[in-house]
C-alpha cells in the first residue's frame, strides 16, 4: 500500500479537524497508522515573553484533553493513533516530526487557526508543503465539521501526462482503492502550443499547430487507453482527453465537473520535471482546486535534502528550519 504513517497537524482549530475524516479514510484503506501532532508554542515564540508557567501547563492539559478525544473517535475506526505535543515553530517542528518518524503523507488543511485569508494556504501550511518533502494530501476547509465519518472517496480524478511519474500515481491510486466502489478518471490535457507575438499567426503556423496538437492527441489517446486496461482490476477505470492552452485550469475544472472528490497527482509534472519541491502545475492546481488534492513525492530523499537546503538558504532568518528541541508528552 502507498501509506504507512500518516500525520495530521492539528492547532485546536475546526478548520484543521476537517483534514481527519480524510485521513481516517486513506488510512483504513492501507492499514495505516495515524500520528496527531499539536505543536505549543513556547514563551520564546510567543508575542508575550513572560508567559506565566501555571497558564502554560494549564493549556498544555487542554490540548492533551482535546488530543486523546480525538484519538478515541479515530481508534474506534480501528486505527492506531499516535498522540504528540512538541513544542516550538509550528512549520519547523511538523517538519522535523514527519523526518523522526518516518511520515509518508501529511494530510492538512489550506488553513488553520489564523482562518480563511485572501491566500492560498495558510503560513504554516505553505512552509510544510515546501520545507517537508513528503507526499500530501491538502484540504480545503468548509466541507465538513470534524470527524463524523471517514471521507468516501468514489470517484477520483488522477492527472496523467505520458511520464512514469503520472503511470506511478495512476497505480498507486488503483492499489490504495482496489476492492472499492470506485470509479477512477485518468485524465491527459493536451497542451495548444503557445505562440505570444505581436501579430497573429499565419495560416501555415496555425496548420502546422493544429497537426502538432493532432499527434499528440492520438499518441495520448493509445496511451490512455492502455494504462487504463493496466489498472483494471476490479476497479472502473475511465481515460478521458481533453485539449487546452490552459492544462492548470482544466485539470481542477474537469474535476469539478465531474463530480470528483479527490483529484490525485505527481508532485512533478514532465515539463518542470525535479528543481522544486513541487513543479508548477501541481501548484497551480493546489492554489485553485476547491476538492481535495493528493500529491504523491517521489523524488529520492537525497535530492529532496539538497532542494529543501536551497529553499532555507532564502528565507529570511525568522522563517528559516533552523531545528529546535521538542519536548514529548
Amino acid at each position: 500500500m502507498p501509506f504507512k504513517h500518516l500525520l495530521i497537524p492539528l492547532d485546536s482549530s475546526s478548520l484543521a479537524e476537517e483534514a481527519i475524516a480524510h485521513a481516517v479514510s486513506v488510512a483504513k484503506q492501507c492499514g495505516a497508522d495515524i500520528h496527531l501532532l499539536h505543536v505549543q508554542k513556547s514563551s520564546s515564540h510567543t508575542d508575550d515573553h513572560c508567559t506565566d508557567p501555571v497558564d502554560w501547563r494549564l493549556r498544555r492539559a487542554e490540548i492533551r484533553s482535546y488530543l486523546n478525544s480525538l484519538t478515541e473517535q479515530i481508534a474506534a475506526h480501528d486505527i492506531a493513533v499516535t498522540v504528540s505535543i512538541v513544542e516550538g515553530r509550528p512549520a519547523e517542528q511538523i517538519v522535523e516530526y514527519c523526518e523522526k518518524h518516518a511520515i509518508d503523507l501529511i494530510v492538512i488543511t489550506a488553513y488553520g487557526k489564523g482562518g480563511i485569508s485572501r491566500f492560498d494556504f495558510g503560513s504554516t501550511a505553505q512552509k510544510v508543503f515546501s520545507g517537508a518533502g513528503r507526499s500530501f494530501l491538502i484540504v480545503r476547509p468548509g466541507e465538513q465539521p470534524g470527524l463524523q465519518e471517514p471521507t468516501a472517496y468514489r470517484r477520483i480524478l488522477v492527472s496523467m501526462d505520458g511520464s512514469p511519474r503520472s503511470e506511478w500515481v495512476a497505480c498507486q491510486v488503483a492499489s490504495l482503492m482496489r476492492g472499492q466502489e470506485v470509479e477512477i478518471i485518468l485524465l491527459q490535457v493536451i497542451a495548444v502550443p503557445e505562440m505570444p507575438r505581436r501579430m497573429p499567426i499565419t495560416r501555415e503556423e496555425h496548420a502546422t499547430r493544429e497537426k502538432f496538437v493532432e499527434c499528440n492527441r492520438r499518441a495520448a489517446e493509445a496511451y490512455l487507453e492502455e494504462i487504463a486496461n493496466q489498472l483494471k482490476n476490479g476497479i472502473k477505470v475511465r481515460p478521458r482527453l481533453l485539449v487546452s492552452q490552459n492544462v492548470a485550469e482544466r485539470i481542477y475544472a474537469t474535476a469539478a465537473e465531474e463530480g470528483a472528490d479527490l483529484i490525485a497527482m505527481s508532485a512533478h509534472d514532465w515539463q518542470t520535471g525535479a528543481q522544486q519541491v513541487t513543479g508548477t502545475l501541481c501548484h497551480t492546481v493546489m492554489c485553485h482546486s476547491r476538492l481535495p488534492v493528493l500529491v504523491f513525492q517521489d523524488l529520492p530523499e537525497s535530492q529532496l535534502q539538497t532542494l529543501r537546503g536551497a529553499a532555507d538558504s532564502m528565507q529570511q532568518p525568522s522563517h528559516s528550519f533552523a531545528k529546535n528541541g521538542s519536548t514529548h508528552q
